[in-house]
């Protein structure tokens, strides 16, 4: 018995040396011409092998090919589609005595390919031929047997890609270190290695694919990928059901990367240094939709959650997206950008066209829900956003939050046309406190502030929506204490400065203790006006104000006048009875002066000659008749309570200020006598 087996291999080598010995005393270079002549007929393109076609020197049959071309498209930009340095093709013998080809290994060194498109996207591997269609029977389609063909393993070395766009004349190079696809036969996977530099950026993939009798039959594909480009790595596990279709996608996504900023050079663009960024996914396909289910993004401390659906289908894609959140963090994904000083602007609202083309581009339905989201100066608890978009439609319907303490609810719409947008602010804020707001932390307590913006308006920018608007704004303030900082913790110089002029007690080490606040304006074709519609009530004065701002020219002009509660201690130089507050919404400028000081009709003379007694007199007179619920009447309300004077009262306080008057005249008629 092992006699036998010897003497059977010894054949079967001898078999095999005699089939090398044939193959390598055959000249293959006779099929040279047949080869090119295949190729030219099936693509209308010229083929050209410069060296000979050989055997390599090996027991494994190697077929060498040398310095081949490849002609392209007529119309291109290089004669040559693509060149070849060495082509090699190692093949199996003994599937060959059944009919069949086993080919080994493929490998193909410095290959410089060019794929490009025309002016009208018509690419260069698309070939055509002047042969029509072939004539050939149905039983000699039948008759023909064709040999199965397994290729195990290709291998492609120092291989350079490029794509040009003819559209936009984009150059897009992908230089190929090494390539390398390998498989024991046509029914087990796929092993891929890829290392690639696409725009001089390095990528290397790596993984398992599906079989080719898989991918040949349109059937259940898997797919297991680990690619890693700059700093990121992006895994994809899954499947795809129709592969050579694309369709039936149930393919799970991970990508995670340090920073954004390492992924600058691939964006084409300079990044924030922001991470890291983790996101997981399941991409799926169906009706035309691509849907990234059970989506988890962690963006630096921001994070993410939810579905989101592209449909694809339609004139215009479809984004519907409901996303849930613990942490928004607006501050940090909007970057610590250094404060520039910049030239303040002449206006507050921007007269830019509004950029209404986006809203036309796309629809979508958006739902979030956010436990916290953090901005620079607030921050925004139980928040829902419901968004809906639609042939340019906008609208934001509900909008619900918390912010400092309050409840914010309403809606907003945008209805766009052409080149002009109609927009529908309702808004209501319940409870705010002042004092959870950053600038006003333990500078203001209490003062529960409740506020509604109720406003429409048109046109082609915001300076012409608020040039034509028309609705109510009212703002309403709670008992509450404010302290000596606040008027500089609210960042305004104009509110302190204008404090300062109204306040004769604005020195008080205990601060001032507010009864209420408000302001009440009626917008009206781009005016806001009011009429005593803006009240401060503190327990030692009243501060009333009125007038009007013009929203499209963005001009002030509101005049605000005190009413002393207590009148000890006022000195000329601390109480005036009228400051103005004018100049612009982007720069206003809170005035007064002797003159309006003096605006109860009392003269300077008057004035000096009696050390002030006579607007200390004033003042107590202001004090009797002062709006004893000067906020009710801001809202247009009826006081439940005033404060009258009797008819005694007010005779006396008459002929004080009477008798002040004419001490006063007589001082100034000395004085005028003198000179």
């Amino acid at each position: 018995m092992p006699k036998i087996i010897k003497i059977a291999a010894g054949l079967i080598i001898a078999a095999l040396i005699a089939m090398v010995v044939i193959i390598k005393t055959t000249d293959i270079n006779q099929y040279k011409p047949e080869l090119i002549g295949l190729v030219e007929e099936a693509t209308g393109r010229k083929l050209d092998i410069a060296g000979d076609l050989e055997f390599g020197l090996s027991l494994v049959p190697t077929v060498v090919v040398e310095d081949v071309t490849f002609s392209n498209a007529k119309w291109g930009s290089n004669p040559e589609m693509m060149s070849l340095n060495k082509f090699e093709v190692e093949v199996s013998l003994l599937p060959l005595l059944s009919g069949n080809i086993q080919v080994n290994k493929v490998i193909l060194l410095e290959p410089e390919i060019l794929l490009e498109t025309d002016k009208k996207g018509m690419g260069n591997w698309i070939f055509t031929t002047e042969n029509k269609e072939e004539k050939s029977s149905p039983s000699d389609a039948d008759s023909t047997e064709v040999p199965s063909v397994i290729i195990n393993k290709v291998q492609i070395e120092n291989a350079t890609v490029t794509y040009i766009d003819g559209m936009t004349s984009q150059k897009t190079k992908v230089v190929i270190d090494e390539l390398t696809i390998d498989s024991d036969g046509t029914d087990t996977p796929l092993s891929l290695m890829l290392e690639f530099a696409y725009n001089e950026i390095p990528v290397s993939v790596s993984g398992r694919l599906g079989s080719i009798n898989q991918l040949s039959s349109n059937n259940n594909y898997p797919v297991d990928l680990a690619i890693e480009v700059a700093d990121a790595q992006l895994g994809i596990n899954g499947n795809i059901n129709k592969p050579m279709k694309g369709q039936g996608l149930d393919i799970g996504i991970e990508f995670t990367v340090d920073s954004l900023a390492n992924l600058s050079e691939l964006a084409g663009g300079e990044l924030p240094d922001f991470g890291p960024i983790a996101l997981k996914a399941k991409l799926i396909d169906g009706a035309g939709a691509y849907s990234l289910k059970a989506l988890d993004v962690k963006a630096g401390n921001t994070d993410l959650s939810g579905d989101v659906t592209v449909a694809v289908l339609n004139k215009k894609p479809a984004i519907t997206a409901m996303l849930k959140s613990n942490l928004i963090d607006l501050a940090e994904l909007a970057g610590e950008e250094e404060q520039v000083e910049t030239e303040k602007k002449e206006r507050l609202f921007s007269d830019d066209p509004l950029l209404l083309d986006a809203l036309h581009s796309i629809n979508a339905t958006v739902s979030i829900d956010s436990k916290l989201i953090k901005t620079a100066s607030l921050d925004l608890a139980e928040t829902t956003v419901k968004l809906s978009l639609k042939n340019g439609n906008l609208s934001v319907k509900p909008v619900s939050t918390v912010v400092a303490g309050g409840k914010l609810a309403g809606d907003i719409a945008l209805i766009s046309k052409a080149k002009t947008a109609s927009l529908a602010i309702n808004l209501d804020i319940a409870g705010l406190e002042p004092n959870q707001l950053t600038d006003l932390h333990g500078k203001l307590s209490g003062a529960k502030t409740d506020v509604n913006i109720n406003v429409t308006g048109s046109g082609e920018s915001v300076s012409q929506i608020m040039a034509g608007l028309n609705g109510k704004l009212v703002v309403k303030v709670g008992e509450g204490k404010i302290t000596d900082s606040v008027t500089g913790a609210l960042g305004a110089d104009v509110l302190a400065e204008t404090m300062s002029m109204l306040n004769p007690f604005s020195k008080s080490s205990e601060g001032t203790v507010l009864n209420c606040a408000v302001v009440n304006f009626d917008i009206k074709n781009g005016l806001a006006t009011t009429d005593q519609g803006i009240a401060i009530s503190t327990t030692q004065m009243n501060i009333i104000g009125s007038g009007s701002i013009n929203l499209q020219t963005e001009a002030l002009d509101i005049g605000i006048k005190p009413e002393a509660k207590e009148g000890i201690g006022i000195s000329a130089g601390q109480l005036a009875s009228l400051i103005r507050i004018g100049g612009t919404l982007a720069s206003p400028t809170p005035t007064t002066g002797v003159g309006e000081a003096l605006s109860t009709g009392l003269t300077v003379g008057t004035a000096v000659a009696t050390g002030g007694l006579s607007i200390l007199a004033q003042g107590l007179l202001d004090r009797s008749t002062a709006d004893a619920d000067p906020c009710a009447t801001a809202l247009g309300q009826k006081a439940t309570t005033t404060q009258q004077a009797t008819a005694e009262d007010e005779t006396v306080a008459g002929k004080a200020v009477d008798t002040v008057k004419d001490a006063g005249s007589a001082v100034t008629d000395a004085l005028k006598s003198i000179f």
